[in-house]
């Protein structure tokens, strides 16, 4: 360890003419060659204003080009106890490619042995922040930014970042003049700093399969979490994809609006674009026609042979030839192409804006994706608006989280980077300055007094009582770091009793990592919550849980008769995870003495279908990774199915099949499954059977016993 942190420190460069002792920081300024000489002038200034915020800063100039030098000086640095909180990285300064940790994310499976290794690779700065985790470095990429880790087996396989960290990458700025720029623009915003007085949410097509209940409880939420939008003048706006057929317009519009501080943005993505909009349901027989035609000419259009196209449409549909008229004309071709584009958002339209709004959430996929040429948060931090900062995902994200996890303390004047390690995942990155802050707008508290106090349990138990959501989640989340003893009874109790959304749900949240009876007994109760985004997590906690003793109120939640439509889709899907048997045993007491000619008889049966339904799934998976006549890659494709189809009815038989040893490739990849199930109410027995393989070194091979730890640690 001590020649890694000598070899890094020959190879950095540190600029500290004010510091006597410059590891002896809070922050620290991480910037390649290139950028110390276009705008090293801009970035000391940056350093001092930071000091004069009270954040000491150290300015680094890597020169030695590698992750592993870096996260090094950093270690030293948090390792002094002088307080190191964060580091920004400036330039083309090496991104970690991890592997092997596809669980630390919110979404993202891929095939690590099936795709290229920058595809199936997380570019991730968690290697920079956190330092428990443990790596092995296994290449660097040819283009010479992508160094790849593989995070190892005996690493703890969570994450708690101990620092947090932003990117300044800026594409095609050779000159150095769009880095001098937007310094400034960061000096400025810490020198005039804003009070949050106006929000911006939007939802986009397809989020959260469009549910109004969803919107709605969100807005109640927001209100909660930024009581001074309260106001008798518009404090708290939303924009709905459905508003108009190019919603982007008006997304942009709003946002040159000074006043509009924050956006929080829901909807799909890609590294370049924004996917905003969608075309607007037909409104009449004509619209609905033209509809029509717009879909068949995208359908006939470049089909290897257009005439069986268009006569398998005609028939299927019963639609007439002339609606297919224009479909592989070039003037038609180019109105359709400039129609469909229009639905999203590119940094060409970023550019035509004067963007005023400070900070931008893209709960999207793809959208921070630093480590290529162009990436959309890009256009709006780096471009010539007032955005500094932004949270974004280096790959695919999940529609199902709980993207606006107290996000009000940005109103208590809590650095973005400091709020994004407490909620962030693998993906999820602070584009631009992590240091940026808003001004409080409680003359009663603000981030400052509140990190003095994160250490000390007495004080954190007051601030559970605050009365503001984020701030009582703030001090929850800061207990249950800290170990306090008794937090499984505080958190139940602050479900129970907490008025507030957000508060609740961050102790439905929190106490999934108890898994303890008081889990159990909240998760149950969370299924009938006002709030939309508790009962949908907790339909999404029966998932991953199975515990028997919450098939009464799942039960009860599917059968509701205004069950809201995500947490629907995510209850219906529950079903499988749990005895069939025991389901319909609950179903029938629901309905017993019920009258069922009506309404509720359509339920009864919908539901008991469903579960019929959903009982084939596990039987189905069973029988193909065991079947004798089935071949390896149908196996491995129902296994890597299991990290999103948890059947806990599946885990005996799927522990007795893997002791067999049916074989390396299968061994390690239902090892790997299995420790997705790490909310299960069994996982003990996934605990057993890891330890058994690890001890036994006759039956099973290395990589085998090794990924066995690996899933232990997880499920520990």
């Amino acid at each position: 360890m001590k020649k890694s942190i000598v070899s890094a420190m020959l190879a950095l460069t540190l600029l500290t003419p004010t510091f006597s002792q410059p590891l002896n920081v809070r922050f620290a300024i991480i910037a390649d060659s290139k950028s110390m000489t276009a705008a090293g002038n801009e970035i000391k200034e940056y350093a001092s204003v930071l000091k004069a915020e009270g954040l000491d800063a150290v300015i680094i100039e890597d020169r030695w080009k590698h992750a592993d030098s870096i996260r090094s000086v950093l270690r030293k640095m948090y390792d002094s106890g002088h307080g190191l909180e964060g580091t920004v990285f400036i330039g083309e300064i090496p991104v970690p490619m991890l592997r092997d940790a596809q669980h630390l994310t919110s979404a993202f499976k891929m095939d690590q042995d099936r795709y290229p290794w920058n595809r199936s690779s997380v570019p991730s700065d968690r290697f920079y922040e956190d330092f428990d985790l443990e790596f092995t470095f296994l290449k660097p990429d040819t283009n010479g930014l992508y160094f790849y880790y593989t995070l190892n087996p005996s690493s703890p396989q969570v994450l708690t970042p101990d620092i947090y960290s932003g990117r300044i990458r800026i594409p095609d700025d050779s000159d150095g003049s769009k880095l001098q720029a937007y310094l400034w623009k960061v000096i400025e915003a810490h020198k005039n700093p804003d009070i949050v007085d106006e929000l911006l949410f939007f939802a986009g097509h397809g989020y959260n399969s469009n549910s109004m209940t969803a919107r709605i409880d969100e807005k109640v939420a927001l209100l909660q979490q930024f009581p001074q939008l309260s106001r008798q003048d518009k404090g708290l706006e939303y924009i709905d994809y459905t508003f108009d057929e190019h919603i982007k317009n008006s997304i942009l519009s709003l946002m040159t609006d000074e006043m509009v501080d924050i956006a929080l943005l829901h909807h799909h993505g890609a590294y370049d674009a924004q996917y905003v909009g969608s075309e607007k349901a037909a409104n009449g027989v004509q619209q609905n026609i033209e509809s029509i035609k717009f879909y068949l000419r995208s359908k006939v259009r470049g089909a290897n042979d257009t005439v069986e196209a268009k006569n398998r449409y005609m028939e299927w549909l019963g639609v007439p030839d002339s609606w297919f008229r224009g479909a592989n004309e070039k003037g038609q071709t180019e109105i359709d192409s400039a129609w469909f584009a229009d639905m999203d958002i590119i940094a060409q339209d970023v550019a035509e804006y004067d963007i005023k709004t400070r900070f931008i959430m893209f709960d999207a996929c793809f959208n921070g994706s630093f480590h290529r040429d162009e990436f959309i948060s890009g256009a709006y931090v780096f471009g010539e608006g007032r955005t500094v900062a932004a949270q974004a995902n280096t790959v695919n994200s999940l529609q199902d989280k709980y993207p606006n996890e107290m996000v009000g303390l940005l109103s208590y004047g809590m650095r973005v980077g400091e709020w994004n390690r407490m909620v962030c995942f693998l993906e999820s990155h602070i584009i631009g300055d992590p240091t940026f802050r808003f001004a409080s707008s409680d003359p009663k508290l603000d981030a400052d007094r509140m990190m003095k106090r994160a250490g000390n349990n007495g004080m954190l138990v007051k601030l559970t009582s605050y009365p503001h959501p984020d701030v009582q989640s703030w001090a929850l989340w800061h207990l249950h770091s800290n170990g306090y003893p008794d937090i499984s009874n505080l958190l139940t109790d602050k479900y129970f009793s907490s008025p507030y959304m957000n508060t609740r749900m961050t102790a439905l949240k929190l106490l999934t990592q108890l898994k303890d009876d008081n889990f159990v007994r909240v998760t149950a109760a969370a299924l009938n919550d006002s709030y939309e985004l508790v009962r949908r997590f907790a339909a999404i906690y029966c998932q991953e849980s199975g515990d028997p003793r919450l098939a009464p109120a799942l039960i009860r939640l599917v059968t509701h008769p205004n069950v809201s439509k995500r947490v629907n889709y995510q209850a219906v899907d529950a079903l499988a995870c749990f005895d069939s048997t025991l389901l319909m045993r609950e179903l029938d007491k629901r309905f017993e003495g019920t009258d069922t000619a009506n309404y509720l008889g359509l339920i009864y049966n919908q539901t008991a279908a469903n579960i019929s339904k959903r009982a084939g799934y596990p039987r189905e998976s069973i029988e193909t990774i065991t079947g004798a006549d089935v071949t390896e890659k149908n196996k491995l494709f129902d296994i890597r199915s299991l990290r999103n189809l948890t059947y806990h009815t599946l885990i005996e038989p799927l522990c007795e099949y893997v002791l067999t040893a049916p074989g390396e490739k299968l061994e390690v990849a239902l090892i790997e499954a299995l420790g997705w199930f790490n909310y299960s109410y069994n996982r003990q027995h996934i605990i057993d059977t890891c330890n058994t393989i690890m001890a036994d070194t006759e039956r099973f091979p290395e990589p085998v016993r090794l990924e066995a730890l690996r899933t232990l640690k997880r499920l520990e």
